[in-house]
């Protein structure tokens, strides 16, 4: 990207201007903020409509305006309807126009499955690095297909007038019927056709949406889909101390402007990161494949798999927003790491890399008892590995970085006798367990060992220790819950009787811990269950949670997760409460930052979840 090139966010900024110069209504970064489209959406359903239009499709900006008109179904009365304006930033990279238009007719029909085709107009947006091939390109389409065509010279001269005017579907309709454009190379109508322009319209609507139910079907469709928060790529425009804030501005940049895959935005992003900053490892990619597999091999009548990959690269972003405030304000903890942005990184993309060998051994072990009623033979065995593949050396940095900075106490050279307990407690979880959070941080220090041994202890050792105790308050919740401990968490008792296990986490104390269990607690939103949903599993986006709001700033961090159409007495929203009341009581925050979550059902009823301050 080039430095003369308008930055992405300079572009939104200058459409919110021309927004609410033209009042267009109110503005949202994407269909899914819109409570009017919520609305919508749930109108339709009434109505019959059994499509579920997704809200994430890739625009870049949205407008609302809603007024109060006559409602056809019940005459004398009045009905509020919202017109949408969706804008769409033409990327430079752009390599097909014509398919483009294509594609945001397409998503104009679609919406009108909602909505009405009065209510939709699509704007396209160009600047001054714009070709001018390509933009007499865009002109044309957006004469032809009815979408506007807005320029953008500079950031600060006032909104111009548009290129061409946006107009809804219906009013294309008839102004083809009126006066088709040449390139069309259709005969013109009679007079009394072009007269009756708007009635015929009216009837056309009838076979547009046929058209549309013929295309679309009763099943969802990924239609450039987003996963990834629009909302939240929005801070990182505004890094400026982390290491890596530079290569994110500008990934982020083009991933939005080209409107491309998030799995491969996530990919790309991770291993363009990695292979600055630790050249000699390459970033695994051993979730991005598992997960397809995932989806379809867990039996969605028990506990269908969701997303975990793209969950990684959430958590990092929402971290590393909060570590570039924490250190704005030069916060102490923080501040004397000077490593900490680095462990970041590995950190929050490695934290659940070995969660598929988690769920595949859970399933493995289903599926050989029910199939052929073998207990025991999808177990994949590590005992005999733990000491001849060097898990136990790997699994010392660990426990010694834990007991010198949690427990207080510095090992001594028969270390091995006194931690029996604590060695037996890993050795249990990596032999029998198969948990994710130790084996993904055994992973990275594998890794680390054979490839950079110079960074072992200043960077990866920290990491590895964040990755095993990231699940460790929902591990010690059960235990504390728990009127009998199951045979698995004996151990645990052991420890507590010697004061080994921890009662809370302190800020002050790790950091990095604190940071990667507050952001993966608190990332909830954009995580798909299945790649290919059936119609029978509609259901699952009544269960589903947006983030509603993320502020940050350099008071403190502010998370609000809504559930759309869950109470807060459904299961699913209990289940997150629950988590978060565990997390609350498990973390002390510091004092002059304050972290909190907020949970809220469909009334927006507050469930807020502040983290106290360590003392």
């Amino acid at each position: 990207m080039s430095k003369a090139e308008i930055q992405y966010t300079d572009i939104i900024n200058w459409l919110k201007k021309y927004c609410h110069t033209k009042r267009f209504g109110k503005t949202y970064l994407g269909l899914e903020k819109s409570r009017e489209f919520i609305a919508d959406v749930d109108g339709a359903k009434t109505k019959g409509v059994e499509f579920s239009v997704d809200p994430m499709l890739p625009i870049d900006l949205v407008a609302v305006y809603s007024k109060k008109e006559k409602d056809q179904d019940k005459p004398g009365e009045k009905v509020k309807v919202n017109y949408y304006t969706l804008f769409w930033i033409v990327s430079t990279e752009e390599s097909d126009v014509e398919k483009l238009g294509v594609r945001l007719q397409f998503y104009q029909f679609l919406l009108s499955r909602v909505t009405d085709l009065r209510s939709v107009k699509i704007y396209l947006v160009v600047h001054e690095g714009v070709e001018k091939e390509m933009e007499s390109n865009l002109l044309r389409i957006a004469n032809n297909d009815g979408f506007g065509l807005l320029k953008l010279e500079s950031v600060e001269k006032p909104p111009h007038e548009p290129l061409a005017d946006a107009r809804s579907f219906r009013y294309h309709m008839e102004e083809v019927l009126r006066n088709p454009p040449k390139d069309m190379k259709l005969d013109p109508l009679p007079r009394p056709v072009k007269k009756r322009a708007k009635k015929i319209g009216k009837y056309l609507d009838l076979f547009v949406r046929e058209a549309i139910d013929a295309v679309a079907g009763r099943t969802p469709i990924q239609a450039g889909k987003r996963f990834i928060d629009r909302e939240l790529l929005e801070h990182v425009f505004s890094l400026k101390h982390v290491l890596y804030a530079a290569e994110l501005k500008e990934m982020v940049t083009t991933h939005l402007k080209s409107k491309g895959d998030d799995y491969d935005f996530v990919k790309n992003t991770f291993s363009h990161l990695w292979s600055i900053y630790f050249p000699k490892m390459e970033y695994s990619n051993i979730l991005d494949i598992s997960e397809f597999p995932l989806y379809h091999i867990l039996a969605p009548d028990k506990k269908p798999y969701r997303d975990h990959y793209l969950h990684q690269f959430q958590v990092f972003i929402l971290g590393s927003c909060i570590l570039d405030h924490l250190m704005d304000i030069n916060q102490p903890d923080i501040v004397k790491n000077h490593n900490i942005d680095k462990q970041w990184l590995i950190t929050s993309s490695f934290h659940d890399m070995a969660y598929p060998l988690q769920l595949y051994e859970e399933w493995a072990k289903d599926f050989f008892s029910e199939v052929l009623n073998i207990p025991d033979l999808g177990r994949l065995d590590i005992k005999s590995y733990f000491v001849d593949r060097s898990l136990l050396s790997s699994t010392g940095f660990i426990i010694n970085i834990l007991c010198r900075k949690h427990f207080n106490k510095k090992l001594r050279d028969n270390w091995l006798d006194e931690e029996k307990e604590l060695i037996q407690f890993f050795y249990d979880r990596i032999s029998k367990i198969k948990h994710h959070s130790i084996l993904s941080s055994l992973y990275l220090l594998k890794q680390a060992q054979s490839k950079h041994p110079e960074l072992l202890k200043k960077l990866f050792v920290p990491s590895a220790l964040a990755i095993v105790l990231h699940h460790y308050n929902q591990i010690f919740t059960e235990l504390k819950q728990s009127k009998e401990p199951k045979e698995k968490d004996e151990i645990w008792e052991k420890l507590k009787e010697k004061g080994r296990v921890l009662s809370l986490l302190e800020f002050k104390t790790d950091p990095l811990t604190f940071l990667l269990m507050f952001c993966d607690s608190a990332q909830e939103w954009g995580r798909p269950k299945r790649e290919h949903p059936r119609p029978e599993d509609f259901k699952e986006d009544e269960h589903r949670f947006v983030l509603d709001k993320c502020d940050i700033n350099k008071s403190g961090c502010c998370i609000k997760i809504k559930t759309p159409k869950l109470e807060s007495i459904d299961d699913k929203f209990k289940i997150k409460h629950k988590e978060l009341e565990a997390l609350q009581t498990f973390l002390r925050a510091p004092t002059d930052f304050s972290f909190e979550i907020i949970l809220l059902d469909k009334s927006d009823e507050p469930r807020p979840h502040r983290l106290k301050c360590s003392k």
